[in-house]
């Protein structure tokens, strides 16, 4: 049986999740997770309903003590960067001054626009409302600062139920641009979950994309369930590895001290 892990779960060391860490543990090992990344959000958009939440502080004393507590489970030091492209003054300094394994880069705004509201979807046709966060995705891995892109095509979560459907093939220029950052940045790609917990029903990212990837010649690779509850942990991870078996991946990497240390077998 495979061991999976999961390097994408948050704790309320995000505004928008309520568990405590060491609950999420206890269900990493329930699930049957040998290794975890708690990879809260670090969101610094003017805008965003969490700027100022973020506290590492906090973060490292919960996450020792998570440590202590469960020597048998694997527990990485990450964090979820939002636009680290924009942000980048108030980011590495933090990313500096703490001992985390892994960063996840992600994208949650374009501009002023959010990726998790209707009415953004609602006023914009699918061309224009999913073209401009691809074209900032690729400007954001091209930036790099980061070991893992997060979520790619995160707007078909809310952008499915809007205009009902969602295809990734007419992006296909600005996907492979960021496909090649990643490559050359040495950026792992995650399978993301939660978007089979959507409206869309599919994985992040779609599975046409993966195979760009990997005709591009991209290797690296996650999986992270981008869970809020506890029984979210390593959800749909089986389709994932379906998924990447499909097209020829076969492992993950593994994360210390911000470089890949090792692989594991999917």
């Amino acid at each position: 049986m495979t061991a999976f892990i999961d390097y994408h779960i948050h704790t309320h060391h995000s505004f928008d999740c309520k568990i405590p860490m060491a609950e999420m543990c206890a269900a990493a090992i329930e699930a049957g997770i040998s290794e975890i990344a708690f990879s809260d959000h670090f969101n610094n958009h003017l805008l965003d309903i969490d700027l100022g939440y973020y506290d590492p502080e906090r973060y490292f004393t919960d996450l020792e003590r998570c440590r202590r507590q469960f020597p048998n489970l694997t527990i990485r030091a990450a964090v979820e960067v939002g636009e680290p492209h924009r942000w980048q003054r108030k980011i590495q300094p933090v990313l500096e001054r703490y001992p985390y394994d892994v960063v996840l880069g992600s994208l949650h705004w374009v501009g002023n626009n959010n990726m998790f509201s209707n009415d953004y979807f609602r006023g914009n046709p699918p061309q224009v409302a999913f073209g401009a966060y691809f074209t900032e995705l690729a400007r954001m891995a091209a930036h790099g600062g980061f070991n893992i892109l997060a979520h790619v095509d995160l707007p078909k979560r809310v952008g499915f139920e809007v205009y009902g459907a969602f295809d990734i093939r007419p992006f296909e220029d600005s996907i492979r641009a960021t496909w090649q950052a990643c490559i050359d940045n040495d950026i792992a790609l995650e399978l993301n979950t939660k978007g089979l917990r959507s409206a869309a029903a599919e994985i992040h990212p779609a599975q046409e994309a993966l195979r760009w990837y990997v005709e591009m010649g991209g290797r690296l690779l996650t999986f992270g369930s981008d869970a809020h509850r506890a029984n979210n942990i390593g959800g749909g991870f089986e389709v994932a590895r379906q998924s990447a078996l499909s097209v020829g991946l076969s492992r993950v990497c593994r994360f210390e001290g911000g470089r890949i240390v090792g692989w594991s077998d999917l």
